[in-house]
Protein backbone atom coordinates (compact mmCIF):
# COMPACT_ATOMS: atom_id res chain seq x y z
CA UNK A 1 0.00 0.00 0.00
CA UNK A 2 1.49 3.39 -1.01
CA UNK A 3 0.29 7.14 0.46
CA UNK A 4 -0.15 10.38 -1.92
CA UNK A 5 -1.30 13.46 -0.62
CA UNK A 6 -2.91 15.77 -3.21
CA UNK A 7 -3.45 19.29 -4.06
CA UNK A 8 -6.91 19.59 -6.50
CA UNK A 9 -8.51 22.70 -7.70
CA UNK A 10 -10.63 24.54 -10.37
CA UNK A 11 -7.82 25.99 -12.11
CA UNK A 12 -3.90 25.37 -12.42
CA UNK A 13 -2.02 26.02 -9.12
CA UNK A 14 1.71 27.15 -9.18
CA UNK A 15 4.38 24.95 -7.87
CA UNK A 16 6.34 24.86 -5.02
CA UNK A 17 9.82 23.74 -6.01
CA UNK A 18 12.78 22.27 -3.70
CA UNK A 19 14.64 25.48 -4.51
CA UNK A 20 11.78 27.73 -3.25
CA UNK A 21 11.98 25.81 0.20
CA UNK A 22 12.85 27.27 3.03
CA UNK A 23 14.73 24.77 5.21
CA UNK A 24 13.95 21.74 6.32
CA UNK A 25 9.89 20.87 7.37
CA UNK A 26 9.02 22.59 3.67
CA UNK A 27 6.68 21.10 1.73
CA UNK A 28 6.65 21.05 -1.73
CA UNK A 29 3.73 21.29 -4.50
CA UNK A 30 5.01 19.21 -7.66
CA UNK A 31 3.21 17.60 -10.72
CA UNK A 32 0.78 14.89 -9.98
CA UNK A 33 3.06 11.92 -11.74
CA UNK A 34 3.80 8.82 -9.05
CA UNK A 35 0.53 6.89 -8.53
CA UNK A 36 -1.56 8.93 -10.63
CA UNK A 37 -2.91 6.05 -12.41
CA UNK A 38 -3.35 3.68 -9.22
CA UNK A 39 -5.16 7.41 -7.84
CA UNK A 40 -7.62 7.69 -10.83
CA UNK A 41 -8.27 3.49 -10.36
CA UNK A 42 -10.06 4.95 -6.97
CA UNK A 43 -12.63 6.31 -8.62
CA UNK A 44 -12.92 9.32 -6.70
CA UNK A 45 -14.75 12.75 -7.78
CA UNK A 46 -11.94 15.50 -7.41
CA UNK A 47 -11.45 18.89 -9.15
CA UNK A 48 -9.61 19.07 -12.07
CA UNK A 49 -5.97 20.41 -11.59
CA UNK A 50 -4.48 18.19 -9.35
CA UNK A 51 -0.67 18.41 -7.88
CA UNK A 52 0.97 16.17 -5.47
CA UNK A 53 2.12 17.37 -2.00
CA UNK A 54 5.30 16.86 -0.27
CA UNK A 55 3.99 17.21 3.00
CA UNK A 56 5.25 15.86 6.83
CA UNK A 57 4.02 16.36 10.23
CA UNK A 58 6.08 19.31 11.00
CA UNK A 59 4.55 22.60 11.82
CA UNK A 60 6.83 24.18 9.49
CA UNK A 61 5.25 22.16 6.63
CA UNK A 62 1.51 22.60 7.71
CA UNK A 63 2.56 25.99 8.11
CA UNK A 64 3.84 26.13 4.71
CA UNK A 65 0.61 24.79 3.12
CA UNK A 66 -1.48 26.77 5.21
CA UNK A 67 0.16 29.82 3.94
CA UNK A 68 0.32 28.55 -0.01
CA UNK A 69 -3.99 28.16 0.71
CA UNK A 70 -4.11 32.01 1.54
CA UNK A 71 -1.48 33.17 -0.95
CA UNK A 72 -3.14 31.23 -3.60
CA UNK A 73 -6.52 30.99 -3.79
CA UNK A 74 -8.69 33.91 -3.99
CA UNK A 75 -11.96 34.49 -2.36
CA UNK A 76 -14.58 32.14 -3.17
CA UNK A 77 -12.32 29.67 -4.71
CA UNK A 78 -11.78 26.13 -2.95
CA UNK A 79 -9.06 23.45 -3.25
CA UNK A 80 -9.47 19.79 -1.76
CA UNK A 81 -6.59 18.55 -0.07
CA UNK A 82 -6.63 15.04 -0.22
CA UNK A 83 -4.71 11.75 1.63
CA UNK A 84 -5.32 8.73 -0.57
CA UNK A 85 -4.23 5.69 0.38
CA UNK A 86 -3.89 3.15 -2.79
CA UNK A 87 -3.39 -0.77 -3.53
CA UNK A 88 -4.60 -3.29 -0.90
CA UNK A 89 -6.31 -1.93 2.34
CA UNK A 90 -7.45 1.29 1.19
CA UNK A 91 -10.66 2.11 1.81
CA UNK A 92 -13.26 3.32 -0.71
CA UNK A 93 -15.31 6.21 1.15
CA UNK A 94 -13.73 9.37 1.75
CA UNK A 95 -14.16 11.51 4.52
CA UNK A 96 -15.02 14.88 3.70
CA UNK A 97 -14.16 17.89 5.58
CA UNK A 98 -15.10 21.69 4.94
CA UNK A 99 -14.12 25.01 6.18
CA UNK A 100 -12.75 28.38 5.35
CA UNK A 101 -8.78 28.65 5.42
CA UNK A 102 -9.34 30.90 8.26
CA UNK A 103 -11.11 27.90 10.05
CA UNK A 104 -8.57 25.77 9.66
CA UNK A 105 -5.44 25.64 12.03
CA UNK A 106 -2.27 23.20 12.15
CA UNK A 107 -3.89 20.58 13.96
CA UNK A 108 -6.57 20.06 11.40
CA UNK A 109 -4.24 19.68 8.76
CA UNK A 110 -2.40 17.22 10.36
CA UNK A 111 -5.46 15.02 9.67
CA UNK A 112 -3.60 14.83 6.25
CA UNK A 113 -0.73 12.68 8.13
CA UNK A 114 -2.72 10.51 10.02
CA UNK A 115 -4.21 7.06 9.77
CA UNK A 116 -7.72 7.01 10.20
CA UNK A 117 -9.83 3.82 9.45
CA UNK A 118 -12.88 2.73 8.58
CA UNK A 119 -14.55 -1.01 9.06
CA UNK A 120 -13.46 -3.69 6.61
CA UNK A 121 -16.68 -5.61 5.92
CA UNK A 122 -15.21 -8.78 3.90
CA UNK A 123 -13.07 -9.19 7.59
CA UNK A 124 -9.94 -9.64 5.15
CA UNK A 125 -8.27 -6.52 7.12
CA UNK A 126 -8.48 -7.11 11.09
CA UNK A 127 -8.01 -3.54 11.38
CA UNK A 128 -10.20 -1.86 9.34
CA UNK A 129 -9.45 0.32 6.03
CA UNK A 130 -7.47 2.80 5.73
CA UNK A 131 -9.99 5.80 5.15
CA UNK A 132 -9.49 8.13 2.70
CA UNK A 133 -9.61 11.69 3.48
CA UNK A 134 -10.44 15.29 1.64
CA UNK A 135 -10.70 18.56 3.37
CA UNK A 136 -12.07 20.96 0.94
CA UNK A 137 -10.62 24.27 2.07
CA UNK A 138 -12.24 28.18 0.69
CA UNK A 139 -11.02 31.03 0.91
Amino acid sequence: MSHVSLIAADRPLPLEEPEEMAGPGGFRVLPHVYYRDAEDALGLERKPFAYELDLDRSQSSLAGLLSYLRKNLSSGEEAELWSLWVGEGGGTRPRHYRGKVSDFDLETLEMLTELQYEPDLTGEFPDGLISQVCLTVER
